[in-house]
Parts: C-alpha cells; sequence; structure tokens
C-alpha cells in the first residue's frame, strides 16, 4: 500500500502541477489525475474495510473512502467524456 500511495501521489503531484501550468495543453491529464486518486481511495477502502473485522466504525470508515472513490472515479468519467 505505501509503494501504490507514493507512485501514484507523485504522479498525480507532478500531473497535476503540469495541467495547471497550461490547462489548454494538458487537458487529458484531469481525468487521470481523477482515475489516480480513485485507485487510491478505493484500495484505502477496501483495506479499511478488511482490517476491520469487529469494529464498525473502521467498517464505516472504509466504507465511506469506498464511497468516495467511486464519486472521484464518476467525475474521472465525467472529466474525460467532456475534454475527448
Amino acid at each position: 500500500m505505501d509503494i501504490l500511495h507514493l507512485t501514484a501521489g507523485t504522479v498525480i503531484v507532478v500531473l497535476a502541477v503540469l495541467a495547471f501550468l497550461d490547462p489548454d495543453g494538458h487537458r487529458a491529464f484531469f481525468p487521470v489525475i481523477f482515475f489516480l486518486a480513485a485507485l487510491l481511495s478505493l484500495a484505502d477502502g477496501i483495506v479499511f474495510f478488511r482490517a476491520a473485522q469487529r469494529d464498525n466504525r473502521k467498517k464505516l470508515a472504509g466504507a465511506g473512502r469506498f464511497l468516495f472513490g467511486l464519486v472521484l472515479l464518476a467525475l474521472g468519467v465525467v472529466s474525460a467524456m467532456v475534454i475527448l
């Protein structure tokens, strides 16, 4: 999980900087940023949900992260449809 967070986080930061420096030239980066953020959130949600065996608070936190990941995934799809 740590390697996933480090690599995806680094890629997200680099793409975000490039996208905001020249938004018209790097429009395709926005859906990629959303998809990578969704990947991180979905993976976190699954790990939190599986780790919380009897703790309902942690299960709820895992479900919330997973739901947020689904929202980011939907935003990435909408963003890709609008841009491309």
